[in-house]
């Protein structure tokens, strides 16, 4: 007796093991109380969920890249493919915009939603085939006419001349620089490596101005000052060349 109930303990864990273990697609894949409303011109997806059993309890949704493998609920196994994870309390119609934290691909992206009650797995498609052109085509696109270059040329902004950069006090640096021709303002950008990337530290606006002051800065450290100038379309900034490189030491 006592061995019979042994054996059916071990079958019993056995197949709670398999359906610990199912890969998340086959719960509930078609669930109609979920609504998926993708947009790939804003990399947005809203999801809708009419499911009154959800009301005030928290669930949690995780969002996968095409192409992942493994059971999309295994949040270690798939990490570099989740796009978006987050955690919401549900309620008689729970609504949420969420953004693709990557970049947009072809394929099916994977929605899991799981609350205490169950676990609902969604597909859908970002960038469908329509949206393509067709197949053998290639698209070339049509060189630019002698006015459009001399429109590009015009357009174009002069990185600034003899910028120089000086420690001014405590934490401060001042950078000078030559004006540009038809400028509205200037760009200044630091960096800790000569050839790393540039943040935009201080925006300069005017076209005559020919000095700023960079405060806040870190003492006793090395930072590397380019200048850019920039020029309006309507409220847009439209910025040059950024200028050489200038090498300061803060106080």
């Amino acid at each position: 007796m006592r061995r019979n109930r042994i054996c059916i303990l071990s079958v019993l864990a056995f197949l709670f093991g398999i359906l610990l273990f199912l890969p998340a697609d086959h719960a509930m894949a078609n669930s109609d109380s979920v609504t998926i409303s993708p947009n790939a011109s804003h990399a947005t997806v809203t999801v809708t969920i009419t499911d009154a059993s959800l009301g005030g309890k928290e669930i949690s949704v995780v969002c996968y890249e095409p192409g992942k493998t493994g059971a999309v609920n295994d949040l270690t196994a798939n990490k570099n493919a989740i796009v978006y994870v987050n955690q919401y309390t549900g309620s008689t119609t729970t609504s949420f915009s969420f953004p693709i934290r990557k970049q947009l691909i072809k394929g099916e992206y994977t929605l899991v939603i799981t609350s205490e009650k169950e676990q609902i797995v969604k597909t859908f498609q970002m960038l469908t085939d329509a949206a393509a052109p067709p197949s053998g085509t290639i698209q070339t696109p049509k060189p630019a006419s002698p006015e459009q270059k001399n429109t590009v040329r015009k357009k174009a902004l002069k990185a600034p001349a003899g910028v120089k950069a000086k420690a001014k006090g405590k934490k401060k640096i001042q950078v000078t620089w030559k004006k540009v021709s038809k400028a509205k303002g200037y760009i200044i950008g630091t960096a800790t490596k000569k050839n790393g990337t540039y943040k935009t530290k201080l925006t300069v606006k005017g076209g005559s101005k020919k000095k700023a002051t960079l405060k806040k800065m870190k003492s006793g450290k090395v930072y590397y000052v380019k200048v850019k100038a920039y020029k309006l379309s309507g409220k847009k900034k439209i910025a040059g060349k950024w200028s050489k490189a200038v090498k300061v030491k803060v106080r």
